[in-house]
């Protein structure tokens, strides 16, 4: 029955007897309380209303006859101004024993005190008539009517004495019965106050029975499960049973530490996914960074190789121009040679002379598309390491090749033509009369020698200029790639900063020990973080 009474009602029950206890108690102070009132009223009536005017009476009467007695000594003494004071004042007394007595008679009395009442009142009236009657004896001075009259009034003070005394018994007597019904009323209220004391700690006493079984002791079972939780101990039960708040504080109890150690499960899998990632991360990014480097060490050397090849270039291009300057004066000394026909054998020293100097330059040029060859074939070489990167690299290279086989070839007919001329030097002499078409040819052929030349010359400052900006190209991209190596540390420094934390979060979640259930459920699946750092280890 406690585990499904509701502490609602139990506890409104437990003020309703509480209240009822309490309201007993106070109807009982009250009922006890008017009876002592009562008492305490009815002492009154006979002490103040009835004892305190008897008593003003019979004294007023007393101090009045005393008063009298004054008088009379006065008389004799022949003092009639003393004497009449004294009646005077006789007589004022007389008539405050008379009001006092009115008093006494319009007190409240039981029927035995009515009728002494009554009896005492007889009794005063005669007592008074006798008193009044010494006083107007002592007025007028009558010393012998005065005296006869003191017989009387002893007799009338004997007879109200006793009355006043037997009424003060019967005041005494009430007085008494008053008394023992206040100390019954007393003795009454100090039983039921123990009755209700009693009841007030029998109901006490059940009220904490009842609070130790249906409160204390699931509150403490709770505490103790409060305390397994904040231990980190999530695989302990709960059960539920009652029904009321208690039951209700249990159930949620349960759903909460439930809900916890959900929550610690998913926080354990979460970081076990974060630790598995931020390795993989960390692995993926040393494996990033070591072909970073190797990305970079082989951009520099492409940049020194560009540089070497730009400075053959360049010496290529310094090359031709002096061979273009070179073939221009040989223009012009054929022209001069074709005025000069007649004078064969100065033309003849002139043109084997020339014929020798175009053989070492055409020597130096052939020397020169050989050397421009092997540069386009390594250019070519590193254009195709550096992949996607080099393909404009690559086109300039083969057009460099194309043109350095151009200059081999026209090299090839030059030296032909030399060695021709040469031939025909040594036949000067039988062939001077074609002597004006052979200046002729020479003429053509160092025009198309300077062409190519010239050609040559504009091929090998294109060439300078690309070569020029492939090595710029190069600079930015190992600038580039030294920036991805630093990106790379900082991402591998910041993969290495979230295993420590992942690992920290693992050591506070692993703190808690959680159901078997939950436990089963705790194993590892590959992620999309996972397949993703593996595809970016590959690339």
């Amino acid at each position: 029955m406690v585990r499904t009474f509701s502490l609602r009602a139990a506890t409104a029950l437990v003020y309703a007897a509480f209240l009822l206890l309490l309201a007993a108690a106070l109807a009982l102070s009250w009922l006890h309380a008017s009876r002592l009132a009562a008492s305490v009223n009815t002492l009154d009536d006979l002490s103040v209303q009835q004892l305190d005017p008897l008593n003003q009476v019979s004294n007023a009467v007393l101090e009045a006859r005393v008063a009298l007695s004054s008088g009379l000594v006065a008389l004799l003494e022949n003092d009639a101004a003393a004497a009449e004071s004294a009646a005077d004042t006789a007589r004022s007394l007389r008539e405050d024993a008379g009001n006092q007595f009115k008093t006494y008679m319009s007190a409240p009395k039981d029927e035995q005190g009515a009728a002494l009442a009554t009896a005492l009142r007889r009794s005063f009236t005669l007592y008074t008539a006798q008193v009044d009657a010494m006083g107007a004896a002592l007025r007028s001075g009558a010393t012998q009517d005065y005296l006869a009259f003191v017989p009387g009034v002893e007799q009338a003070a004997s007879a109200f004495n006793n009355q006043i005394v037997t009424l003060t018994q019967h005041i005494r007597n009430q007085s008494s019965d008053v008394r023992l019904q206040a100390e019954d009323a007393y003795a009454q209220t100090r039983w039921s106050a123990a009755a209700l004391m009693g009841a007030g700690l029998l109901l006490a006493l059940a009220c904490a029975l009842f609070l130790r079984r249906a409160l204390l002791r699931p509150l403490r079972v709770a505490g103790q499960h409060f305390e397994r939780i904040a231990n980190g101990d999530l695989s302990g039960r709960i059960d539920t049973r009652s029904s009321n708040e208690i039951g209700v504080l249990f159930a949620a109890l349960r759903r909460m530490q439930d809900g916890l150690a959900r929550t610690i499960t998913a926080v354990r899998e979460g970081v076990q996914e974060i630790n598995v990632g931020a390795r993989e991360i960390a692995a993926g990014n040393a494996d990033l960074s070591s072909r970073t480097e190797q990305q970079a060490a082989s951009l520099e050397e492409t940049s020194a190789t560009l540089a070497d090849l730009s400075s053959m270039v360049k010496q290529n291009a310094h090359s031709a121009r002096e061979a273009n300057a070179v073939a221009t004066k040989a223009t012009a000394v054929a022209r001069d040679g074709g005025k000069a026909v007649g004078d064969v054998v100065a033309v003849m020293d002139s043109i084997s002379a020339s014929s020798r100097q175009i053989t070492d330059i055409v020597a130096v040029i052939d020397g020169i598309a050989f050397q421009t060859n092997i540069l386009a074939l390594n250019a070519a070489v590193e254009a195709a390491r550096a992949g996607e990167q080099g393909k404009g690299f690559a086109v300039v290279a083969g057009e460099v090749r194309t043109l350095a086989q151009r200059s081999a070839q026209a090299a090839k007919e030059i030296k032909l033509l030399i060695e021709n001329a040469g031939g025909r030097v040594e036949d000067g002499a039988q062939l001077v009369t074609r002597a004006g078409q052979t200046v002729q040819q020479v003429i053509t052929e160092i025009g198309h020698v300077a062409a190519l030349m010239g050609e040559i010359s504009a091929a090998s400052a294109q060439q300078a200029t690309s070569i020029d900006q492939v090595s710029d190209a190069v600079l930015q991209m190992d600038q580039v790639t030294q920036q991805n190596a630093a990106l790379v540390e900082e991402a591998s420094a910041a993969a290495s900063a979230l295993e420590t934390q992942a690992d920290t979060l693992e050591r506070a979640a692993s703190a808690f020990r959680l159901p078997m259930r939950d436990v089963m459920e705790l194993q590892p699946e590959p992620t999309a973080l996972r397949r993703d750092t593996a595809a970016m280890a590959v690339l």
